[in-house]
């Protein structure tokens, strides 16, 4: 395994090629009359994960039993857990957005091979 998502899990041929995180601080611009405005430190937003993962029935995977997992845990209204194949909890996320781009189908329009963009954002 490298890497759960609730209950979904993501074996070595599905690694992602990229997984990237994004880190943000908030501040605020306060105006002053005849001055340069002043910046305030609000706080750490949320952190976001992208992952971008190849699904294909080439590495054994169903492509199309996994996307549905992948919609049935983005549809829930709970955080799930991410954790690594070395069991190292990155922490509770939601899944914002899924981004998908089907690669191969047969020759009855069945999915073979798919890559999707699935944001995460931080539960907290």
């Amino acid at each position: 395994m490298w890497a759960q998502l609730g209950k979904i899990v993501f074996e070595l041929l599905e690694t992602p090629e990229a997984l990237t995180q994004r880190d943000k601080w908030d501040y605020v611009e306060h105006k002053v009359l005849d001055e340069k405005s002043h910046l305030q430190k609000m706080g750490k937003s949320l952190q976001e994960l992208t992952l971008k993962i190849k699904l294909s029935t080439a590495f054994g995977t169903d492509p199309e039993k996994m996307l549905s997992a992948i919609y049935e845990n983005a549809e829930k209204d709970e955080p799930l857990s991410f954790i690594l194949g070395d069991g190292t909890v990155i922490g509770k996320y939601v899944i914002e957005e899924i981004a998908k781009e089907w690669k191969r189908t047969d020759n009855q329009g069945r999915l073979l091979a798919v890559e999707l963009e699935i944001k995460l954002k931080e539960w907290n």
